[in-house]
């Protein structure tokens, strides 16, 4: 499963890690966009989950929350 979501002029790339064990690592891609260009790129590894679903809504929480945090435009 990989998703892309569009947030607050941000790409975020949500493409969870299955683990050895069967679990799923929560991982986002933040990048910035801006005339057409990539401006900037953040890669977050976070926690790990027992289904694909509950990484990638997590993923997408990590993104926003970092979003919202390090852009002072928003």
């Amino acid at each position: 499963m990989n998703t892309q979501v569009f947030y607050c002029g941000y790409l975020l790339g949500c493409q969870p890690m299955r683990l050895d064990d069967g679990r799923f690592q929560a991982r986002v891609v933040i990048i910035s966009l801006g005339g057409g260009k990539t401006r900037s790129q953040r890669f977050l590894d976070l926690d790990n989950f027992d289904s694909e679903a509950a990484a990638v809504e997590r993923a997408h929480q990590a993104g926003r929350h970092w979003i919202d945090v390090n852009d002072p435009k928003h």
